[in-house]
């Protein structure tokens, strides 16, 4: 068992790394609408827009742009319906 002394640094180590992590995004819902496009312009970032998240997906997969997205938008949280609605827009690392 860790003493007080040892379980202190360790806590706060582990507390500064889940702060300092990125965040990723949910891969069964869509960003804000100011959240996402705050993102759009981030160095390295590639916006994807396509009729549904599976076309979506498959374009960065055919780009070769890093999982998971940054994150998803589109202007009906129509994203994610099956059959897909419209357009949505995905946002990856390069």
């Amino acid at each position: 068992m860790m003493s007080v002394r040892t379980a202190i640094p360790f806590l706060c180590g582990s507390l500064f790394a889940l702060i300092a992590s990125p965040v990723v995004a949910s891969p069964q819902k869509e960003m804000p609408e100011q959240a996402f496009l705050d993102q759009v312009e981030a160095p390295g970032h590639v916006l994807v827009t396509a009729r549904g998240v599976e076309a979506v997906n498959a374009e960065a997969r055919r780009q070769g742009l890093r999982f998971p997205a940054v994150g998803y938008w589109s202007p009906e949280n129509i994203c994610f319906k099956t059959p897909p609605a419209g357009d949505c827009n995905g946002l990856f690392r390069r």
